[in-house]
């Protein structure tokens, strides 16, 4: 996997696991990059507590990182000062290594990094504005339905490493708990 990754110019570096009394930590780079991240809204930053029940892998520098939650991968991150380019995609290879079977995010960019680390669109449910996460910005992301992009839910398949992502791919659901249903029941 690495010499694929690297082949592509993409960064493979080794991940550390935090404690669970580090997770405040992993939350300051977390809290660190929406300060910095005109898009950071999309990016849903977890209590210190929640953390620390998570699995928290991190880079070196601790500029880049990922955290296991049960089956779930949330938690993406990787600084532009990372010693690390472009490491996200070497560290959603060894999330699903650890167990990491799926994900949800909106219906940006984020789709198409997944898509590369084997997660297929399994179910999406459409943007409903009462929801909307604090700091959004309709117009910073209005290119993607007009700032109220869906939430994707997406499930890992191993048979589509280096896979590409489909916009609009994946059947509505009423809720977000049936979307959560889906990405878990997926095979």
């Amino acid at each position: 996997m690495r010499a694929q990754l690297n082949q592509r110019g993409l960064s493979t570096p080794d991940l550390h696991e935090l404690a669970p009394a580090d997770a405040g930590i992993f939350r300051e780079q977390m809290l660190d990059l929406t300060r910095k991240n005109p898009h950071a809204a999309s990016v849903h930053v977890y209590d210190e507590h929640e953390y620390a029940a998570m699995r928290l892998l991190v880079t070196d520098d601790g500029k880049a990182g990922v955290a296991l939650k049960d089956d779930e991968v949330v938690s993406v991150y990787a600084h532009r000062d990372c010693a690390y380019p472009r490491a996200a995609r070497a560290m959603l290879r060894h999330a699903t290594e650890l167990g990491g079977r799926r994900l949800d995010c909106f219906d940006t960019v984020l789709p198409d990094l997944y898509a590369d680390a084997g997660f297929v669109p399994v179910a999406r449910l459409r943007w409903n504005d009462d929801y909307a996460p604090d700091g959004w910005d309709y117009d910073r992301f209005g290119a993607f339905n007009g700032g109220r992009p869906d939430v994707v839910f997406m499930a890992y398949d191993r048979n589509q490493v280096g896979g590409t992502y489909t916009p609009g791919a994946g059947p509505y659901v009423e809720d977000y708990d049936d979307g959560i249903t889906r990405a878990r029941n997926h095979r």
